[in-house]
């Protein structure tokens, strides 16, 4: 049921200061020449910080908030004949890991024993930006080079992201101003109210991280194996066969664009439901439809609900079932929700 499916969402892995997250372009002189310079500057780093993010070897311990819950993971990284690696081991909570490379993303429960290997790239806790739209951003958010910073020994040079409007979240960075890694984060809604925090507590650059460290360290024989073959971000193609609907109208924050469109089962049930993805380049949300009747003995979400920083609002519209799921401020997805128009086959 969607209900389902939004609540895994919701749980997916993962301080700019209160007067910065209300602050808009109007506030400040963007016709300052000063403040186009500030601006591009900050652009220049935030690019130098997403390619250290993905090339640098780096081995550390960070420490991340969310709503009432403080997580604490081990990070291995590396870049191995031109293919980025990357191992995440829960240090306290249920203990799970998370293996990715390239191809794949394999999420370990040794609790449970099972094991899901996906092409899909699980939701990170630091946000990821790609080089070549931080122009595009440009519209929708300020980029600011401030102060410098200490963290985790390290000496940083901190970044705000300022949304120009309500719909979305504000950033600080804090990007290590040796080897350009993020060395922490921080992001607060537009009333200034920190919703996700993540901050290294120690962190080495080690020339190389062996291979063998990138691989699940698990027997086939004593764990359930599922492989999910969803890759959420590939180009939108036409839904064929389906009877679930689309969205024909939805007050879209400007800047998202439709980036998937897919129907798919839902697992142990005979339902199906649609996921349409919406991105801006930084953040992303989802609608998810569905049949209300699917809904009917699922507890289908009706109203809004939040993890740190990922909201949803369920709404149903006659026959069909709704629910809107990001990482973006709760208003956001309540208006889409109730904005929405779905108009069935």
């Amino acid at each position: 049921m969607v209900s389902l499916i939004a609540a895994f969402a919701m749980g997916g892995y993962l301080a700019f200061t209160p007067a910065l997250a209300g602050t808009t372009a109007a506030d400040s002189s963007s016709g300052n020449k000063n403040f186009i310079k500030a601006d591009e500057l900050g652009r220049e780093w935030i690019e130098k910080m997403s390619r250290a993010m993905q090339d640098q070897t780096y081995v550390g311990t960070f420490v991340y908030l969310h709503g009432d819950e403080v997580e604490t993971m081990k990070i291995y990284h590396s870049k191995i004949d031109g293919v980025e690696h990357e191992r995440l081991i829960s240090l306290n909570g249920e203990a799970r890991e998370i293996i990715r490379d390239a191809d794949s993303v394999v999420c370990i429960w040794p609790g449970s024993k099972s094991v899901i290997v996906s092409k899909a790239q699980p939701r990170t806790p630091f946000p990821q930006f790609e080089p070549q739209q931080l122009t595009a951003l440009s519209e929708f958010y300020e980029f600011r080079k401030g102060r410098d910073a200490r963290v985790a020994g390290r000496r940083t040079k901190v970044i705000d992201i300022v949304p120009q409007d309500n719909y979305r979240y504000g950033y600080r960075l804090w990007i290590d101003k040796e080897t350009f890694l993020l060395i922490r984060s921080a992001m607060r809604d537009n009333t200034g109210k920190l919703v996700e925090q993540v901050m290294f507590t120690d962190i080495s650059y080690p020339e190389t991280v062996p291979l063998e460290m990138f691989s699940a360290s698990i027997s086939g024989k004593r764990h359930e194996w599922m492989v999910d073959e969803d890759e959420p971000f590939k180009p939108v193609e036409p839904i064929i066969n389906s009877d679930i609907p689309g969205v024909d109208e939805m007050a879209l924050p400007g800047g998202f664009e439709l980036v998937s469109d897919k129907v798919t089962p839902v697992g142990g049930s005979t339902h199906a439901v649609r996921r349409l993805m919406y991105s801006d380049g930084l953040a992303s949300l989802s609608v998810f439809i569905s049949s209300a009747e699917d809904e009917s003995s699922g507890g289908a979400l009706n109203g809004g609900t939040a993890m740190g920083a990922v909201n949803a609002f369920g709404v149903q519209h006659e026959q069909w079932h709704a629910t809107v799921v990001g990482e973006v401020p709760g208003a956001t997805v309540e208006m889409l929700a109730k904005t929405m128009l779905i108009v069935g086959k």
